[in-house]
């Protein structure tokens, strides 16, 4: 973005260079005209002596004169202008309404995120409730007194059992990160066996 900006700039800024540049040119034909003026009057000065229509030409002149000096005048106030730098504002117009539908399309996102997290998390729910009750209709009485006991150590300390649980996970998690590495480790070290009989 800051690029096309200062392409756009320079942009402006030669544009405002060649006409500043046109303007010159144009006051230095005019001020040669003036010095031709200037030295035809000396010569119709000349002239007038001899009188005539020439002397209603003279009359004429210094209107003539007066017109191309205030020309010259109003092309240098123009130069003066033109030279310096111009403040370009931008207004970039963004509607309320559009502000408004925005905020609620997102609105809309993130409760349709929160009404699909909730129905998956209410689908395990629902899944592991079914495995329970399942269990529980097991004729096998280990199963049943092991699914008791559980109970009743999750309803008497609920945060202890939460903890010891993910703890154990944990811990299985770990073991089983140790294993892969070591096997990993059993390949390359195979690996190097082989490479240092060859």
């Amino acid at each position: 973005m800051n690029e096309n900006l200062l392409t756009t700039l320079t942009e402006i800024s030669e544009g405002h260079t060649n006409k500043l540049e046109q303007h010159d040119q144009q006051i230095s034909a005019l001020q040669e005209t003036l010095g031709q003026i200037s030295a035809l009057k000396g010569a119709l000065n000349h002239l007038t002596q001899a009188g005539g229509p020439i002397n209603q030409l003279l009359i004429h002149l210094p209107e003539q004169s007066n017109l191309h000096q205030r020309l010259d005048r109003t092309l240098r106030d123009t130069i003066t202008a033109l030279s310096r730098p111009q403040v370009q504002n931008h207004h970039h117009h963004f509607p309320r309404v559009a502000w408004a539908t925005v905020g609620l399309f997102l609105m809309l996102c993130l409760v349709s995120t929160g009404w699909y997290l909730t129905a998956s998390r209410l689908g395990d729910f629902r899944d592991n409730d079914i495995k329970y009750r399942y269990l529980q209709l097991i004729d096998n009485k280990q199963v049943v007194h092991l699914l008791h006991f559980t109970d009743s150590l999750q309803r008497a300390q609920p945060e202890f059992f939460r903890d010891s649980v993910l703890s154990k996970e944990e811990e299985k998690h770990r073991r089983l990160e140790m294993l892969d590495e070591a096997n990993r480790k059993e390949a390359e070290a195979e690996q190097l066996r082989q490479r240092a009989k060859q």
